[in-house]
């Protein structure tokens, strides 16, 4: 008889033991279920700020009023993470970097930086460098132009931006914010 009680002592304990278990694994499967649902919510308002910029650069010859060169860039960014454009040309280096912050629902504030390296022809001499700094009050999908961010030559010293182009060429970038849409 003492083995019965002491085997059904053992059964009661087991079974506690495992209705406990299943008890405090239901409330971990609730708390994952709810972060699982908190992680869908948080990533839910992250696309939901996320922005879609759109940059086309181009290079216009400012005599005849021609594209010579073009280039269309689509980047995903959020709210104060920048977005960099760079042209490389056999002597000429321009790097732009565009941050969008948000000020309301359909307003954003573009914060424009730029840095241009210009060599001359030859590769002999001092390389001119500039920068510039802008902020824009912009609303969404409405397009900025910077322009001309340009290439006035230098001394009778015409830029070379692999173009295979003679004449004064101008760069000019068009801009646009949206919301991205997946």
């Amino acid at each position: 008889m003492s083995f019965r009680r002491a085997s059904h002592g053992i059964a009661v304990s087991l079974l506690v033991f495992l209705l406990s278990l299943l008890l405090s694994g239901a409330g971990t499967i609730e708390t994952q279920e709810t972060s699982v649902d908190e992680l869908a919510d948080s990533i839910e308002a992250f696309i939901d700020g996320a922005l879609r910029i759109h940059i086309n650069a181009r290079i216009v010859d400012s005599e005849l009023d021609e594209t010579v060169w073009t280039m269309d860039l689509t980047r995903v960014t959020i709210g104060g993470r920048s977005v960099r454009v760079r042209l490389d040309g056999a002597n000429i280096i321009v790097v732009a970097d565009f941050t969008p912050y948000w000020e309301n629902e359909e307003e954003l504030l573009l914060v424009a930086q730029g840095q241009t390296w210009l060599l001359n022809r030859n590769g002999q001499g001092d390389t001119t460098y500039r920068t510039s700094f802008t902020t824009l009050p912009i609303r969404l999908g409405e397009p900025i132009i910077f322009l001309p961010l340009g290439t006035t030559p230098v001394a009778g010293d015409q830029p070379d931006l692999d173009t295979n182009h003679v004449g004064q060429l101008n760069i000019e970038l068009e801009i646009y914010v949206e919301r991205y849409q997946s």
